[in-house]
């Protein structure tokens, strides 16, 4: 097998028991959000960062220190020029709040959305790195929690739904207790400055980008939905091309964008490092990826084709469900993910 990989320059899946043991990895931003959940159950728009100032209504606050929201492009940049004065310290504490507060308000509706497709795509051996700081994606995955077999979450960025227990660096839902010291869940940081966003000062950060390093290092397959590299996270995309690197796999691996169609040019030269262009495919919606044909078997229905040479016979795309319960009960029927060719015994 050594000797296989070195002719062919790139790794092989793993397989065990004729399963596909790598994760699929999905890495979504806040055009995910937007996507899935324009306003939330109780109208509230869901901000992207680039407007996040006008969304959270910080006029008044801003111009009490001699400054206006429309002055403000880059609400990241701001922030982080602010911090660095020590006169703006209460500022950036009041700013943090807002948003905080603001994002903490958000509720998903309850109808049928992306987000509750995209969780049950996936296996418990995928990944989802969700950049988000709204609740939504979480709080899809709780109500489609008893399904079962649900893939992991990391939030590098800081997520309001989840909570941390910096004394035993463990994670929850936010407003729970620790299981471990049974002290209630502090809140996520969510702001850092640009200059500091190594988060090596913050174990439980720290450790949400060594679970996706770990993930995207293994990965077969990838999928960035909504999440657009801004200049400000460079250097966390730079950490991620080079864990994707050291997968060995790009070659064969299919990668797919989900993105705005103005925004392909852009978003296809960004992410050029992590593929390879023959395994590119650029989709202006979720419904048009693997995921959607081919859910909670996106990859092992790929390589069965390609590497097996042996098409799985049973294909179950997603439907346009008309609630969540039909879609739970359609994910319930998806069996295949258990064996490379379900209709033969293990060897």
């Amino acid at each position: 097998m050594e000797s296989m990989r070195n002719l062919l320059g790139y790794r092989l899946p793993n397989i065990h028991n004729k399963r596909l043991t790598d994760p699929h990895v999905v890495i979504i931003g806040a055009g995910a959000s937007k996507a899935a959940c324009p306003v939330d159950k109780n109208g509230k728009k869901v901000p992207l960062l680039k407007n996040i100032i006008e969304v959270i209504d910080v006029d008044n606050l801003l111009q009490e220190y001699g400054s206006r929201a429309i002055d403000v492009c880059d609400f990241e940049e701001f922030y982080s020029d602010l911090f660095l004065v020590p006169q703006y310290q209460v500022l950036c504490k009041e700013l943090e709040d807002k948003v905080y507060d603001y994002f903490s308000d958000l509720v998903i509706c309850d109808e049928i959305n992306l987000y509750d497709y995209l969780i049950l795509s996936l296996t418990s051996k995928d990944l989802i790195i969700c950049f988000n700081w709204d609740p939504f994606l979480l709080q899809a995955y709780r109500r489609n929690i008893d399904v079962g077999n649900l893939p992991e979450i990391v939030f590098p960025h800081g997520n309001v739904g989840v909570g941390v227990c910096y004394r035993c660096r463990v994670k929850g839902y936010y407003n729970n207790d620790c299981s471990q010291c049974y002290h209630p869940f502090e809140k996520m940081r969510l702001l850092y400055p640009i200059g500091e966003k190594d988060y090596e000062n913050d174990g439980v950060i720290q450790n949400e980008w060594d679970v996706a390093r770990q993930y995207l290092e293994r990965a077969t397959g990838l999928t960035i939905f909504g999440y657009g590299a801004p200049i400000s996270d460079i250097s966390a995309v730079d950490m991620m091309k080079k864990a994707f690197e050291a997968s060995n796999i790009k070659t064969i691996c299919p990668t797919t964008i989900v993105n705005l169609a103005d925004v392909k040019e852009d978003q296809v030269s960004k992410w050029g490092q992590f593929y390879d262009p023959s395994m590119l495919v650029y989709c202006e919606k979720l419904q048009d990826t693997i995921l959607w044909e081919n859910p909670r078997v996106s990859l092992e229905t790929l390589f069965d084709a390609i590497l097996q040479q042996n098409p799985r016979k049973t294909l179950k795309p997603y439907q346009n469900f008309m609630n969540l319960l039909e879609l739970q009960q359609f994910i319930r029927t998806i069996t295949e993910f258990e064996l490379w060719f379900p209709d033969k015994p293990d060897t």
